[in-house]
C-alpha cells in the first residue's frame, strides 16, 4: 500500500543526505525535475483556503471533478523512475491504458468497449490475454489519483506561495516544507519533515507534484506526479496492436 500506491514505499533515496534540495531546475513535459521557486505574485488562479491556509481537500476535490471529463495522461514515479504508474484515458474513443513498472517488471492494461486486454510476460504463444470489464480500472484506485493525494499529503498545512508558468498558463504554486510533522493515525513519537509542492492550474488540475518525506527511523519517502490534459488518444503498445482497439 502506498503510504505507512502512489504505493509510498519506504526507500533510501541515492545520494540525498538530506530532505531538502540545494536548488530547483525547471519542469519539462518530458521529465519530473523541480520547477523554479516562484515569487509570490497575484494571479488569476483562485484556490479555496480554510482557517489562512490553502484547503487541500477542496483543491484535491477539485482536481478530481476537473479531470472526470476530460481526456488525460498522468504519470507517477514512487521513490524514483524504476517505480512508475502512468494511466491514459481518451474520453471520445472510451480507451483508458493504465501501465505500470516496477524494477524490471511491467505490468500493461488496456480497457475498451467492455473488454480489458492485459499484457502476458514470458508467453511465446501470446502477447495478451482478455477479460470482461468489471468497470473498475487495473492497477489504480482511481484515475485522477485524488485518494491517494489525500493519504500521502494529509498530514501537513499547505500555504500558496507564488505563481509560475508553463506551457503558456500560470500555475499556483501551493508548498509545506516542515519538520517534526506528526504522522496520522501512527506512533505519536513518529514524525517526519516534510518538503511538498502542488502546481494547480486555473481549471483546478494539479499539473505537478513533488512531495519528499524523512520519518525519524531514517525511513524517506518520495513521490513526484504530472498530468497532461487533451491528449488525443492513448498510446497502443506493441502488444496490443493486433487487438483493433482503435479499429
Amino acid at each position: 500500500m502506498w503510504r505507512p500506491l502512489l504505493v509510498v514505499a519506504v526507500v533510501a533515496l541515492a545520494g540525498c543526505s538530506g530532505l531538502l534540495a540545494s536548488g530547483e531546475s525547471s519542469v519539462e513535459e518530458g521529465d519530473l525535475t523541480p520547477a523554479p521557486v516562484p515569487e509570490p505574485t497575484a494571479t488569476s488562479v483562485e484556490l479555496p483556503r480554510e482557517n489562512g491556509s490553502v484547503d487541500l481537500e477542496r483543491v484535491i476535490d477539485r482536481h478530481e471533478a476537473a479531470l472526470a471529463e476530460r481526456s488525460f495522461h498522468r504519470h507517477v514515479e514512487r521513490e524514483g523512475p524504476q517505480n512508475t504508474r502512468d494511466i491514459w484515458i481518451d474520453r471520445d474513443g472510451g480507451v483508458v491504458r493504465i501501465r505500470q513498472t516496477f524494477g524490471p517488471l511491467t505490468d500493461d492494461a488496456i480497457v475498451a468497449d467492455g473488454v480489458v486486454y492485459r499484457s502476458v510476460r514470458d508467453d511465446p504463444e501470446r502477447d495478451y490475454v482478455t477479460d470482461e470489464s468489471d468497470g473498475r480500472l487495473p492497477y489504480v484506485f482511481s484515475a485522477s489519483g485524488a485518494p491517494r493525494l489525500r493519504q500521502v499529503l494529509d498530514a501537513e498545512d499547505y500555504d500558496r506561495i507564488g505563481t509560475v508558468r508553463r506551457d503558456g498558463r500560470p500555475l499556483a504554486v501551493v508548498a509545506s516544507n516542515d519538520t517534526d510533522v506528526p504522522l496520522s493515525g501512527a506512533d505519536p513519537n513518529q514524525s517526519v519533515a516534510v518538503r511538498s509542492r502542488l502546481y494547480v492550474d486555473g481549471q483546478g488540475v494539479i499539473r505537478y507534484v513533488e512531495h519528499r518525506e524523512r520519518r525519524k527511523d531514517g525511513t524517506e519517502i518520495e513521490l513526484r506526479m504530472r498530468v497532461r490534459t487533451g491528449i488525443d488518444r492513448v498510446p497502443i503498445p506493441w502488444w496490443a496492436e493486433d487487438a483493433g482497439i482503435y479499429g
